[in-house]
């Protein structure tokens, strides 16, 4: 009993000596979080839509007269010249034996065939085919109303990730859509007709103060952990252009800070970090 009392004391200091440090090791340790320096950077705001590859120059073709379509003479995605006869209309009635009537390519180019049955009756008001010229293609979106006012001549957008320069705006809206018809000379692997996805550049803002979205910590009123000297300091900010990954801060830092970016949520002003730089990401694609 007496060699039990004795060793007891001897545990207990055992103990508390090895568990000293962990505690000691507890106060050393400091949280390592992701930082950027703040650089003059570009964000934008687009709008994804669908839009349709065309021709640059493209052409309908009508019958002069009605009557029924007797004979095709071209096939679908043929090459056909200006002045071809592409298709004969009947316009024969019982009792009168009429010569049938000649269609003529108004232009050259390869065809797209709008009716393709013959015997379907066809008139002046109704198209034959569309010719297409593949030479200069375009890309034609409808741009809805709320970003109407934002598009011009020159505007920004991206066709399947190619970089497209508006070159054409309608200066009315659609009626029935409510829509801008919008168009830019588009090079790449596409085909007249094709559907493509269209980002719309409706916003831009170059050289300024840019993070991510992961960088803002706070509810209504938002702020940033800006680092120096080992430590982060809580500071509020005012933002700007938002998109879902990036924002543009107005006011609260200035270039050349390094601010949190990555890890702020669970940090306090003041709280000692160490910090991993990265490079700013590229202007946001997003809505």
């Amino acid at each position: 009993m007496r060699r039990i009392s004795l060793l007891l004391p001897l545990l207990l200091l055992s103990c508390r000596g090895t568990s000293q440090p962990s505690r000691e090791g507890e106060r050393d340790w400091v949280r390592t979080v992701e930082a950027e320096v703040v650089r003059p950077s570009t964000i934008e705001r687009r709008v994804r839509l669908v839009g349709t590859v065309r021709g640059e120059n493209e052409a309908l073709v009508f019958p002069d007269m009605g009557g029924r379509l007797l004979k095709l003479n071209v096939r679908e995605g043929q090459y056909v010249r200006r002045g071809q006869v592409v298709a004969l209309i009947d316009r024969s009635a019982p009792g009168f034996d009429v010569k049938p009537l000649t269609v003529i390519a108004p232009a050259s180019g390869y065809v797209q065939l709008l009716v393709r049955d013959v015997g379907t009756t066809v008139g002046r008001d109704k198209p034959l085919m569309r010719i297409v010229s593949k030479r200069r293609l375009k890309v034609s979106v409808a741009v809805p109303e709320a970003y109407a006012s934002k598009i011009r001549r020159g505007t920004e957008m991206y066709a399947e990730g190619i970089p497209v320069r508006v070159s054409s705006v309608s200066p009315v809206l659609d009626p029935k859509s409510r829509t801008l018809p919008v168009e830019g000379v588009v090079s790449g692997p596409f085909i007249p007709g094709q559907s493509v996805l269209v980002e719309l550049v409706v916003e831009r803002r170059d050289s300024v103060k840019v993070l991510p979205a992961s960088a803002l910590v706070g509810g209504v009123r938002k702020g940033v952990f800006v680092y120096g000297g080992g430590k982060v300091r809580y500071v509020p900010v005012k933002l700007g252009l938002t998109t879902a990954e990036r924002v543009e801060i107005l006011d609260g830092i200035d270039f050349g800070d390094t601010v949190v970016v990555f890890g702020a949520s669970t940090l306090k002003d003041g709280q000692r970090v160490k910090i991993t730089l990265r490079e700013s990401s590229e202007p946001s694609s997003r809505p």
